[in-house]
């Protein structure tokens, strides 16, 4: 029986490790911020590579931050344990952008602080703990 639990346990870190870009975590601690508000209800996950995803559970609106193109949009496969952790269908995961055809995200990303433009009129900022 302890060898099964040990193998188990092995597989597990296995396929978190190989799909650490793919797998977001909760951030307890990450605080969201609408036009300098702080938005009530907002969950902040975070992956190995610090890109953000956001769940608004009141206003049911989910978006995400990727560091290597710095576009902020709407996942378009995303699967979650809510409140726990979520997974995407790829590292570079695919997106809907938010805004329209003029859209000019402004998009600065630290180890601490993501901030962007939605597309309509509101400047987010997404602090991380």
């Amino acid at each position: 029986m302890k060898r099964l639990f040990a193998l188990v346990v092995i597989v597990f870190i296995a396929l978190v490790a190989i799909n650490r870009q793919r797998l977001f975590l909760r951030d307890p601690l990450g605080t969201v911020k609408r036009n300098g508000v702080v938005v009530d209800g907002a969950r902040v996950y975070i992956n190995y590579s610090n890109d953000v995803l956001v769940e608004e559970t009141v206003e049911q609106r989910t978006y995400m931050v990727q560091g290597w193109n710095k576009l902020p949009g709407v996942p378009k496969l995303l699967n979650c344990v809510r409140g726990l952790m979520c997974w995407t269908d790829a590292d570079h995961a695919q997106m809907v952008p938010l805004g329209g055809a003029s859209y000019s995200p402004d998009t600065t990303m630290t180890d601490r602080l993501v901030t962007f433009n939605d597309g309509y009129g509101s400047g987010i900022s997404v602090t991380l703990r």
